[in-house]
């Protein structure tokens, strides 16, 4: 094949790509088709309608225009119909507006400021070297399920205000209310997450009461403190919007964060050196490198916007009314904007990925992602002596999120 016909290919390949109906072997690679988006169809027209953006630059000026929306009120009712599913993706800050967005955020964004994420790092390192004891103890055993996982539940439901225990019960109706966000879903994923969604909501009602008797101190706790007591002094916040607020906060806390130790661990794993490395960095050394595994997984991989104005981009033109997709993961590997992108270098310089979104609705838990992951990867790669893959890793087939479900492994000991 001549370069002049793969070039042909590759610009057909991208045409026909489609969120709603993705090729075979996606979930292996994301990457490929990204790059082949960026190179041949930047502006790329999805089945339903929808513009899927995948360059970095045009990315960023969707974010950086406060004029686009994340109301998703009409979208999602045709989507969900009406139901819990519905009222939890229009109720949470994630999906509206000013002002009310920035109501919702503020009352819940004092336990995600870097003073008191730092309080939990004595938590956070000691809850790692245990589950790195047990590790070692073990010789091989999942790493998602036995380790990756285990830290941001332990920790989230912690700030949030529920019993620890409850934490893998909690995560299992988190997955099933997220997963309906994804382009391509059927009527009994849908079901399912309005199921879910309804029993997120009679669970954390019997902490809200529970609250609401025995009062909440002047400077709260938790993150469920703080919603009641904003209920009690009168504040602008319904009952309805504590529970939204609760499992969008405990959503945000486990996922991303779950699959950012577990995918960043396996791209370390595969480009050793880099975990040889890593275990050596301290520091604002460590902090950048950190940064980098960030980068590489992007965790969070789509996020939307309605376009509410004619828009100019690099790559083009968006009308007003366009529902546009941000694929934040693609612009995270535009060779545009990063030098050899499909490599992960823990030296890179400058970083400025788009992992946490940018503006108003810039990730609230970004403090907290960024503390479990100096903490975390350092140990990895100093205690975990020889880890290694033993069977292949399996994604989940989530478009939104970048996610393993399993991952085995084994270590030869300690260092």
């Amino acid at each position: 094949m001549t370069a002049a016909d793969l070039q042909s290919a590759e610009a057909d390949s991208a045409r026909a790509f489609d969120l709603f109906h993705l090729p075979p072997g996606y979930f292996r690679d994301p990457p490929h088709w990204f790059r082949l988006l960026r190179d041949h169809d930047p502006i790329h027209r999805n089945a339903d309608g929808t513009v899927l953006l995948t360059r970095y630059h045009d990315v960023r000026t969707v974010w950086r225009d406060q004029t686009a929306s994340v109301d998703k009120i009409e979208v999602f009712r045709a989507k969900f119909g009406e139901g819990p599913l519905f009222e939890h993706h229009t109720t949470g800050m994630l999906f509206r507006d000013p002002p009310d967005h920035d109501r919702l955020r503020l009352l819940v964004s004092p336990f995600f400021a870097p003073d008191s994420v730092e309080r939990f790092r004595p938590f956070i390192t000691d809850l790692a070297e245990r589950l790195v004891a047990e590790a070692i103890e073990r010789g091989s055993f999942d790493f998602v399920a036995d380790f990756a996982e285990q830290i941001p539940l332990a920790l989230i439901t912690r700030i949030l205000g529920v019993p620890p225990e409850d934490g893998p019960a909690l995560r299992s109706i988190g997955l099933r209310v997220l997963f309906p966000l994804n382009p391509h879903v059927g009527a009994e994923v849908i079901a399912d997450g309005h199921a879910a969604v309804a029993e997120f909501r009679d669970y954390i009602l019997d902490h809200v009461r529970a609250a609401r008797r025995r009062g909440v101190p002047d400077e709260p706790g938790s993150v469920l403190e703080a919603l009641v007591s904003a209920e009690q002094d009168g504040q602008a916040v319904t009952e309805a919007e504590i529970v939204h607020m609760c499992l969008l906060v405990f959503n945000g806390g486990h996922e991303t964060t779950t699959n950012l130790i577990s995918v960043g661990t396996l791209g370390l794993l595969q480009q050793g050196d880099q975990l040889e490395l890593l275990g050596t960095l301290e520091g604002k050394v460590l902090a950048r490198a950190v940064e980098e595994v960030i980068r590489y997984v992007t965790p969070l991989q789509l996020q939307g916007r309605r376009i509410t104005r004619e828009l100019e981009l690099p790559s083009g033109v968006l009308p007003p009314g366009t529902e546009v997709i941000l694929c934040q993961a693609s612009a995270n590997r535009d060779d545009r904007a990063f030098p050899d992108p499909d490599r992960l270098d823990l030296h890179r310089a400058p970083n400025a990925h788009v992992s946490f979104g940018l503006g108003l609705h810039v990730c609230v838990g970004i403090q907290l992602a960024r503390l479990e992951a100096k903490i975390v990867f350092p140990l990895i790669a100093r205690r975990l002596r020889g880890i290694a893959l033993t069977g292949e890793p399996v994604f989940t087939p989530n478009v939104r999120f970048r996610g393993l479900r399993s991952m085995p492994v084994t270590v030869e000991g300690a260092r």
